[in-house]
């Protein structure tokens, strides 16, 4: 039997749709305040999206679209009908064409005004993937000696090395690059810098001799990456029961590697709501605690402390750790083999009355 269903225009559907007014009705918002910053839980039934996270954005069509930044799941109001009432995407169109009051051979309902585009949001240029790709030859053949030894050095495994797409950049002398990616000034160890999903959404290089490039990072231009804040390594485990989150991603790799669950906090003026809220959700994912190692200086000390208030306006009691004075994590870790045990009793003690802040003495 011939399907005698109207043939609706997918822009007519998408104009006609409120998709704030879909996401209140099909999932559950984080609050019912109006205006912009507003949140929703994932629709996703398998994700369980503990804090809202889904925001909102126009295309540069003007039509809405949803995403979820802790899963990645993203998509238009007709996609969220799918997933909100298990419809194909045939039915889900007549859903939201019914929903709109678009009846067949009548004029068409007034779409709403439509607010001006927002700014287009950055998508991860393919530059980014190619030097990473790269990177990491290089770090296995003879001109990534010197940054597999360096690496070594700093106390990072082959296996961590590997599961983490750690590369090596020889210098733009060697490696011919588009505009954009790091300079290559010399030699440099590239971290790649994964979303919750895994997937890379930013690469950093760390010069071997800061001194001679003047600098010792370098990161991409926001053209071809937007600064993701947070990075999320591969391979870590639950240990201690807490979410650590660590300034920078070797300490965030070392970390790692002892077996914990780390957040790698991308620049110590980073911590703003959104960044709490993204640590908060991550921690309620795989249902843990967050502590928070910071440097013992003064920079270290005022992202830790801003991010102590941010995370108890989401309603988590994270505990701060002071390494060592005048160490970093990772000095911390190749300094005292027992670097694990001081921190896995700091953290043990912070559910039995111990202050937030816990400071490692020598």
């Amino acid at each position: 039997m011939a399907d005698t269903r109207p043939r609706w225009a997918i822009a007519d559907i998408l104009d006609r749709t409120d998709l704030a007014a879909l996401l209140d009705d099909v999932t559950q918002p984080a609050t019912r305040t109006l205006g912009p910053g507003r949140r929703w839980h994932c629709p996703l039934p398998d994700h369980d999206d503990h804090r809202a996270s889904v925001t909102m954005h126009r295309d540069h069509h003007g039509h809405e679209r949803w995403r979820c930044w802790s899963g990645d799941h993203r998509g238009d109001a007709i996609d969220l009908a799918m997933i909100a009432t298990g419809r194909d995407r045939t039915d889900a169109i007549d859903w939201l064409a019914t929903r709109a009051r678009m009846i067949p051979d009548q004029p068409l309902p007034p779409a709403p005004a439509r607010r001006p585009p927002a700014r287009q949001p950055v998508e991860v240029s393919a530059h980014i993937e190619r030097y990473v790709r790269l990177c990491e030859r290089v770090l296995n053949g003879p001109q990534g000696q010197p940054v597999r030894d360096w690496l070594h050095t700093r106390g990072l495994t082959d296996t961590t090395i590997r599961t983490n797409r750690v590369g090596a950049d020889p210098g733009r002398d060697y490696m011919r690059r588009p505009r954009g990616l790091p300079y290559g000034t010399t030699a440099a160890a590239t971290f790649p810098a994964f979303d919750p999903a895994g997937h890379v959404a930013y690469v950093q290089a760390r010069y071997l001799d800061p001194d001679t490039a003047g600098r010792k990072y370098d990161n991409p231009a926001a053209t071809l990456a937007p600064h993701p804040r947070l990075a999320f390594p591969a391979g870590g485990h639950d240990r201690a029961g807490v979410l650590l989150v660590c300034e920078g991603i070797p300490d965030a790799l070392i970390a790692t590697q002892a077996g914990y669950r780390t957040v790698a906090l991308l620049g110590a003026h980073t911590p703003d709501e959104t960044v709490a809220a993204r640590l908060a959700n991550h921690a309620d994912n795989h249902d843990l605690d967050i502590a928070v190692v910071c440097d013992p200086d003064t920079a270290g000390h005022h992202a830790a402390t801003t991010l102590h208030r941010l995370l108890h306006q989401q309603g988590l009691d994270p505990t701060i750790i002071t390494p060592p004075p005048g160490r970093d994590l990772n000095a911390w870790a190749l300094h005292d083999p027992a670097w694990t045990t001081q921190l896995d009793h700091a953290l043990n003690g912070r559910s039995a009355g111990r202050a937030d802040t816990i400071g490692i003495d020598e």
